[in-house]
């Protein structure tokens, strides 16, 4: 498969009052769930039944769906935070995927280009994201699109990027 093969594949900031975009991000959670790289597990019920709501309730959500022949192939969920060092906001990817079966033709860098456009939209200051140490494949393409791992101060100190379940 060549790159000219994926030019019918659209990127689209979902509206997830439509059944078709709701039901798309939950047939992409699905398979992203699955990946070996994210754990292998399906999502529970209550989490596809729970999912589109909580979006749409969070006031800061931006969701964009890859689209190839009218068939949903990927999707980002990205939502605004603010930097307080640069006093604007910024726009976290916070889950970006796409069906295994297509990966390395460029629908990733198209989701990619259309958040950045999002966030020169929104007057960001920056994109943030997190990714595994060992997925090569998605920190190239990061790399490649001019994302790079924080560091701060004089001494270019590395960031860590820590949680706390609760």
């Amino acid at each position: 498969m060549t790159l000219a093969s994926v030019t019918n594949v659209t990127i689209v900031e979902a509206d997830l009052s439509r059944a078709e975009h709701q039901d798309a991000l939950v047939t992409m959670l699905d398979a992203y769930m699955l990946d070996p790289m994210e754990g292998g597990v399906p999502p529970s019920e209550q989490v596809k039944r729970d999912l589109v709501p909580g979006l749409r309730a969070h006031p800061a959500c931006y969701v964009f769906m890859a689209y190839r022949d009218g068939k949903p192939v990927g999707f980002s969920i990205c939502f605004l935070g603010f930097s307080t060092f640069n006093a604007r906001p910024l726009l976290n990817i916070h889950d970006i995927f796409v069906d295994s079966s297509l990966r390395g033709l460029g629908i990733g860098a198209m989701l990619l280009a259309r958040i950045e456009s999002k966030a020169r939209e929104l007057n960001c200051c920056r994109i943030t994201l997190e990714v595994r140490e060992d997925n090569r494949a998605a920190r190239g393409l990061y790399r490649k699109v001019g994302f790079d791992r924080v560091v701060v101060g004089a001494n270019r100190v590395a960031m860590e990027f820590w949680h706390k379940p609760l």
